[in-house]
């Protein structure tokens, strides 16, 4: 396995397991899917509907501000790249990951589903 540095982030979807600086990151279920899902639109925007799409498969009414507590809670646990937070939050349009970050998805499978 490739190891990360500074500005990487590594997914590991098949054993729900993030890495950053050979430490391993602990995120919920619902956590990891959201990562991944940001990490693999890589220079994309994902609204908030598209996530919870994605996620849940539900009504939009019902997870839109779960949405925002996810990624609040992914932000501070995978921490700042360079000064940067991680997952950029483009007001009253989405979120992404920065640019800056080299992201590394060993197995793509999670996405693919």
């Amino acid at each position: 396995m490739e190891q990360p540095t500074n500005a990487s982030l590594i997914i590991d979807p098949d054993r729900y397991l993030v890495y950053r600086n050979n430490a391993t990151i602990h995120l919920t279920k619902t956590e990891f899917r959201i990562l991944t899902l940001i990490a693999a639109a890589r220079g994309r925007i994902l609204t908030r509907e598209q996530i919870g799409a994605a996620v849940w498969k539900a009504e939009p009414i019902s997870y839109l501000r779960t949405i925002d507590v996810h990624i609040s809670n992914i932000r501070k646990k995978v921490g700042h790249f360079d000064g940067k937070q991680t997952i950029m939050v483009l007001k009253g349009v989405g979120y992404k990951i920065i640019d800056d970050i080299n992201v590394i998805i060993l197995n793509d499978s999670l996405t693919q589903a």
